[in-house]
């Protein structure tokens, strides 16, 4: 009985993983590859930049990426390495948030790294649960 209760669970829980996000993205990028994401939010920006997502990668040395992030001009740099919780890189969106499970967010991971052709798997993912944003992903 237990085993088709864990079952049952797992598949609920593999199925409505895919629904969480309300955005998302793949890139194959190479060195110094600027990514660009516009977000459109539900009230007025009030400088050039607000709603800017910008991310790159500069160096990929002993299994480890340095990737710099820029949102709404304000910039980041980061260490991400394929171990759990070492991948991610996790941006608030929107600070208006009514409680902590309902605010918006972008997750950039670090998936994969191609040696041969020199070229970083990334994934931007975005929840957007109240939808008070228009999200659009450029590509070159």
């Amino acid at each position: 009985m237990s085993k088709i209760f864990f079952l049952l669970l797992f598949s609920t829980i593999a199925f409505s993983e895919s629904s969480f996000w309300s955005y998302n993205h793949s890139y194959s990028l190479k060195k110094d590859k600027l990514v660009r994401v516009e977000i459109k939010k539900d009230y007025l920006p009030t400088k050039k930049s607000d709603g800017i997502l910008e991310f790159r990668w500069t160096l990929y040395k002993a299994k480890k990426l340095v990737l710099l992030v820029s949102y709404e001009g304000f910039k980041t740099q980061y260490l991400l390495e394929k171990k759990h919780k070492r991948d991610v890189v996790s941006i608030n969106l929107i600070g208006d948030y009514k409680s902590v499970g309902s605010r918006s967010f972008a997750i950039i991971k670090f998936s994969d790294f191609d040696d041969k052709k020199k070229v970083a798997n990334l994934e931007v993912m975005i929840r957007d649960e109240n939808k008070r944003m228009e999200v659009r992903f450029l590509d070159d």
